[in-house]
Parts: structure tokens; C-alpha cells; sequence
């Protein structure tokens, strides 16, 4: 059954107000009336709200200011649990939402599909542009894209996503990290486990992909607790008995070893030794010495005695 635009739930995490009214001018922007478009605010000081204000006769724009901020991760579980549509549309706050983005990935929505995405623009900082597009068929069954296809094709990056509700109605009850930094990862693969995927391969949105967010951190804290995105969605896969044991925990050591080779260049490329040393502890503490071993690919080795001799 095809689904409504009305069923559409905009929501933005606001932080930065830099490009917030760009972001936001796009949303109000598109061909699809949308439910609503519910603003979050995180920000440090009142600059989204001014920018906000001369917005708020728009019927669709509600407004929730957090005081004290909740943190990244705590900011976009909120707007789940504050939205009233069945499909949510996450955007950030420094994105651009192409006019009929909702309309396009509004196309595929129906009762088989818990998760839509779209080709995006990646925005880079030294003005270079492009695209990401994936080599994906229209529909993918959810158990086969969670197996199969996640580990060589990801699902990340919120504002090319449109999410089936009752994913993140799930995490809602769960203890997830505030300060996680993948939480598009966790939400991706968890829709995996409740319906099928669809790709929309056109442009609709553009990203971007500058260095210095808080996807960059090194904080071995945050990072440590951002592996619950590795092991949430396998346990979850265990209960529901989604395919045999030993092949859960083969995807598993999969995805634990993309993740910590993903956490060991970021530390190699601000030549973070002390740091890099201290997450591999605290990796192994947690999943195992083979965890590291099968980590350690021959090219990060090489790069670390590179560092290290320079």
C-alpha cells in the first residue's frame, strides 16, 4: 500500500546556525506537503531561534528549545519521539534538501519497505563537489541487504533517508548512547531487520562533508561507545533468529572490524598514538584480542611505523 506525503515527519537536530536558514528554507521549499517540520534546538545561543522566528506562521513548523542541550545522538531520539508523521525524514542542520527530495523518496514508500535513500551531492570545503550514488536495485529484501549488502555498501548519512517510524519508535526503549556518533548506521541496519530497502538512485539532497565535525572525534570514550552500532543490531538479529548463529557472528566480526579500522585512520591521521593505544586496549577488553588482529590490516600497520618514523 502506497503511502501519503502527509505521513511525512520533517525533523531537523539544530546546532550550527550557519547554514541553518539555507537548511531550513529548503525544507519549507518542497513539492510535497509534508505533516510537519520539527526543529530542535541545541544550540549554544539564541541564533536559531531568531533565524526560526520569521518561519513559525508556516502551520507545518513546530519548535522545541533544549535547555540544557541533550548532545548529538539524545537531539535526533527526541525528535522521534516528538514526531507525529509515520515516515521521518531526518535533515541536518547544514544540508540542502533538493525541492522534490520527500516527493521522490515518497515514491517507493509502502508497507514492504521500512527504509528509502537517495543519491546525495557531497559538498566538500575546498568547493569540489560529488556524488554519491550507489550500485543498488530499486528494492532490496531486508534480510539479504543486512547480511549481504550492508557490509560492502553502508547505509549512512540521515538527510538522504526516509525512515519507516516504527524503527526508531523501537530504539526509543533502548538505552543509546547520547553522545553516539553513528546513529544513522544503527538506524539503517535496524530498519534491515523490519523491511526491505529502496533506493532512490536520483540526487536529492546535498551534503556537507567538511572535516571538524563531530563525526571526526577521537574522543575514545565516545568512540568505544559507539561500537553499541556494531552490536545492537546482531543481538537484535540473535533474537529474532534472522539466520543461524555462526552466520550472525561472521557479520558481526565483519562489522567490528570495519568499525575499528575506521576509529584506527582517524587516530592515524592526527597522529594520536597515546589515543590510538588506549582505544585499542579498551577494543580488546570489549571484543577480544582477534578484534585488533583483524583490525590491523598490513596498509594501517604500514601507515602507523610511517607516523611513528616521521
Amino acid at each position: 500500500m502506497s503511502q501519503s506525503v502527509n505521513d511525512v515527519s520533517i525533523l531537523i537536530p539544530a546546532y550550527k546556525p550557519e547554514w541553518f536558514a539555507q537548511s531550513l528554507d529548503s525544507c519549507l521549499a518542497q513539492t510535497a506537503q509534508v505533516r510537519e517540520i520539527l526543529v530542535s534546538d541545541d544550540c549554544p545561543t539564541d541564533e536559531i531561534q531568531r533565524i526560526l522566528a520569521s518561519r513559525l506562521s508556516d502551520p507545518r513548523v513546530r519548535y522545541i528549545r533544549n535547555t540544557p542541550s541533550l548532545g548529538l545522538a539524545a537531539n535526533y531520539l527526541q525528535l522521534a519521539r516528538e514526531a507525529k508523521g509515520r515516515w521521518f525524514k531526518f535533515f541536518d542542520d547544514d544540508d540542502i534538501m533538493h525541492p522534490d527530495c520527500v516527493e521522490r523518496l515518497m515514491q517507493h514508500a509502502d508497507d514492504s519497505v521500512s527504509l528509502v535513500i537517495g543519491g546525495c551531492r557531497l559538498l566538500h570545503e575546498d568547493g569540489s563537489i560529488t556524488e554519491k550514488r550507489e550500485p543498488l536495485p530499486a528494492f532490496t529484501g531486508g534480510t539479504t541487504y543486512f547480511l549481504n549488502t550492508y557490509p560492502r555498501i553502508p547505509l549512512t548519512l540521515f538527510s538522504r533517508m526516509l525512515i519507516r517510524g516504527d524503527v526508531l519508535h523501537d530504539l526509543l526503549t533502548e538505552q543509546i548512547p547520547a553522545r553516539m556518533i553513528s546513529l544513522d548506521e544503527l538506524v539503517g541496519l535496524r530498519a534491515c531487520l523490519k523491511g526491505g530497502v529502496a533506493y532512490e538512485p536520483t540526487l536529492v539532497c546535498d551534503h556537507r562533508n567538511y572535516p571538524g565535525g563531530y563525526s571526526r572525534t577521537v574522543d575514545t570514550e565516545v568512540l568505544l561507545a559507539d561500537a553499541a552500532y556494531v552490536t545492537n543490531p546482531h543481538e537484535c538479529a540473535l533474537r529474532m533468529g534472522l539466520a543461524p548463529r555462526p552466520v550472525l557472528d561472521k557479520w558481526h566480526a565483519t562489522m567490528v572490524r570495519k568499525y575499528a579500522r575506521g576509529v584506527i585512520t582517524k587516530y592515524l591521521q592526527v597522529q594520536d598514538h597515546a589515543g590510538l593505544f588506549t582505544f585499542l586496549a579498551r577494543l580488546r577488553e570489549r571484543f577480544g584480542l582477534l578484534a585488533i588482529g583483524s583490525a590491523a590490516s598490513p596498509r594501517l600497520i604500514a601507515r602507523f611505523f610511517k607516523n611513528i618514523l616521521s
